[in-house]
């Protein structure tokens, strides 16, 4: 059973928000895989190009996506946020609440793991989202006894 508060239709794009190791990807395999959700990932995809191309295919046939990026700044998301306003979609951030050492600790344990330092380095840039930048909803992901706990976003 799905923990999602919102249900699942067409054009809509999620956009996660968080540092790596925070479990963003986690979180779409168990949450979102199911759901008919187009994943979209540098880490998987490794070129922008391509994220584009995937991007632009899934706004021309209406496929609700998940940008599964750090995309820690308001300027990392405008670019999708304003893709997906230009197509009516419905935009969804969810904002990915973790320790810097627990990240690092999790990071430690699967496999290409990344530098500490480059995991503190996008917690540093790290600027929270807001309903001003373009998104229709909001909400805080956090894991709790290794499971996820979502919370609307108030404010």
């Amino acid at each position: 059973m799905s923990i999602l508060p919102f249900r699942k239709e067409d054009r809509q794009a999620i956009i996660f928000i968080g540092i790596q190791a925070s479990g963003k990807t986690t979180f779409y395999k168990k949450e979102m895989y199911d759901g008919g959700y187009i994943h979209i990932s540098l880490d998987i995809l490794h070129t922008r190009n391509r994220e584009a191309e995937k991007l632009e295919k899934c706004v021309r046939s209406n496929k609700s996506f998940v940008i599964d990026n750090t995309n820690p700044t308001k300027s990392d998301r405008t670019k999708y946020i304003q893709l997906a306003k230009q197509h009516g979609y419905h935009i969804i951030g969810l904002f990915f609440q973790s320790k810097v050492k627990d990240c690092i600790k999790r990071n430690e344990q699967r496999d290409g793991n990344i530098p500490s330092k480059a995991i503190a380095a996008t917690s540093n840039k790290l600027e929270m989202p807001s309903k001003s930048e373009g998104f229709d909803e909001l909400y805080f992901v956090k894991i709790c006894n290794n499971d996820f706990e979502i919370t609307k976003w108030e404010g």
